[in-house]
Formats: structure tokens, C-alpha cells, sequence
């Protein structure tokens, strides 16, 4: 179900920004009273290097503020790395035969709408600052492992995690040194940060991280999102998402983190272990009217 969701999200999206166009024709009366509210509206695309190609609406409040509603596309980013395989406790002393490295492909979907006002120092300012809210996945990253060969070793993997075969019942011609467990934490897995990502029966490495669905917003930028002397016009905007903690999931459970310090994936262990999602994007708008 959670594939869907970014569409559910522009679909909402789309329709809140096409009620925003039909209020117009309620708001116009007003422009003789006040000539700022709502009486311009510009559309603009653009690219942002966190959260990818957007689009927009935007209209001015009054010559201090300017509000601005879209959707940004960021999904389905896929990057393939090796990882370590971890030993935790004494397990090497058991099973050491495995491969050191696996690999696991990371896919990233940061897709989001968002509604923000822009602040102006002055009428005449082009430098803005920005507050308000991104909406999206609580999912924002997917690993997974894609071979079969490192399968087929995490499979024994699970074994030896959950005691299962040769080591529950210690064969006579292993002299005991198979199964014989010291105190039961003797852990195999792979390292992704500083959790320990372990295998289901079938070999499979599945793991999430995942934020806030709502997330606050901070920024800065110039440029105006509704020119009021040409035509066209091209912004700039630099801040964060604060999305909170960042929570490492394993096969649908959350993790615990065990203070590995992984050095696989960069893209996973550093947003692992931030609280807050750069934004960087340059747009172009275009004044409808």
C-alpha cells in the first residue's frame, strides 16, 4: 500500500491547488479594496538537489508575503553498495565461513507536498525568509539485498541467529564446537549504520528508515515567486525539513541502535543519524495574470 501513497499525496495535492485557482473568482471583487491579496498568480517547476523536481502555485498576500503551494517528485532513487557482515559477540567463534561483504541496494523516496509563505523585509526585497510544512512518506528509505549467492549465505545466517539445524543439536563429529551457545547474544547480521540488519528465512535483508510524515520547514531565499514587474522569474531557496529522529526498521520491527558506526552506504548512515533534511532548489515562475 505504501507505493500508492505519493499519488494519493499530488492527487490531494493537485486538487487543493485547482480549489485555491477557483477561489479567485470569489477573492476578485476584493482587489479594488486591496490591490495586493490575491490578485496575481504565477505557476513555476523547478529542481531541488534533496527533494528533486517541483511544482507550484503562488499568489502575494500583501507586499511583505507571498504564499506558495506544490508538490515535489523524488521517488524510486536506487543506489547499490556493499555492506559488512557483522559478528556480535562471540559468533565468529561458531560460524565464520560467510562472505564479509553483501550487497544491498538503497532506493530512496522523498516525495512531498508542501505549503509555504514567503516573508519580505520590504516591498522592494527580493531576499525572503520562508516558513512552513512538508508532507509526505513516513518511508524514505528502502534496503534490500539483490543477489542470490549472498542470499543463500544469509540463509544460513538466519539459521545460526535463531538456533535452528547444526546449531541446536551439535553433531558428534564437530566435537561440540557448533551450537554450544556461551550466553545467547552471539548475533550474525549486516551492518547499516549502527544497527544490525538481520535476514528473514528465505535470505532476504529487508530494511526501512523513516521520518515524520509532517514536517516543519525553515528557509531562506531570493527572488519573488510572483514577479510583479516581468513576466518570468527565477528563485532560490536553501533550508531543512525537520523531520525528527530518524527510525531504522528491520523487517517491519524497529531496530535498536547498537552503536556500530557502519561505514557502508553513505546516503543510509547519514540520514540515519540526522534530524533534519536539506533543501536546495532553483525554480522558474511564469505570472498567469
Amino acid at each position: 500500500m505504501k507505493y500508492y501513497q505519493p499519488l494519493i499525496i499530488m492527487k490531494k495535492t493537485i486538487i487543493l491547488l485547482f480549489a485555491v485557482l477557483l477561489s479567485f473568482s470569489g477573492v476578485q471583487a476584493q482587489r479594488h479594496s486591496d490591490p495586493w491579496m490575491f490578485n496575481h498568480l504565477s505557476i513555476g517547476a523547478g529542481l531541488g538537489a534533496i527533494n528533486g523536481a517541483s511544482i507550484e502555485l503562488a499568489l502575494p498576500i500583501t507586499p511583505y508575503l507571498a504564499l506558495r503551494g506544490g508538490y515535489n517528485f523524488f521517488s524510486n532513487v536506487k543506489a547499490k553498495e556493499r555492506f559488512d557482515m557483522v559478528y556480535y559477540g562471540n559468533a565468529r567463534d561458531y560460524i565464520s565461513h560467510l562472505p564479509s561483504r553483501v550487497e544491498l541496494e538503497s532506493k530512496l523516496d522523498n516525495s512531498s507536498a508542501h505549503v509555504l509563505l514567503d516573508i519580505y523585509p520590504s516591498c522592494n526585497s527580493s531576499f525572503h525568509f520562508t516558513t512552513g510544512a512538508f508532507f509526505g512518506n513516513d518511508d524514505i528509505i528502502d534496503v534490500y539485498n539483490i543477489d542470490k549467492y549472498d542470499a543463500a549465505a544469509l540463509k544460513e545466517v538466519y539459521d545460526f541467529n535463531n538456533r535452528l539445524g547444526a546449531y541446536s543439536n551439535v553433531p558428534a563429529d564437530l566435537g561440540g564446537q557448533v551450537g554450544v551457545m556461551v550466553d545467547g547474544t552471539e548475533r550474525i547480521g549486516v551492518e547499516v549504520g549502527d544497527y544490525l540488519l538481520e535476514p528473514n528465512a528465505n535470505g532476504t535483508v529487508k530494511g526501512n528508515i523513516k521520518v515524520k510524515k509532517f514536517r516543519p520547514y525553515l528557509g531562506i531565499g531570493f527572488g519573488r515567486a510572483v514577479p510583479m514587474k516581468y513576466r518570468m522569474a527565477c528563485t532560490f531557496d536553501l533550508g531543512v525539513q525537520i523531520w525528527g529522529k530518524p527510525e531504522v526498521y528491520g523487517s517491519h520491527h524497529k531496530l535498536t541502535n547498537i552503536g556500530l558506526d557502519g561505514k557502508g552506504d553513505n546516503l543510509v548512515q547519514s540520514i540515519s543519524k540526522i534530524s533534519v533534511g536539506p533543501v536546495i532548489s532553483v525554480k522558474l515562475f511564469g505570472r498567469i495574470f
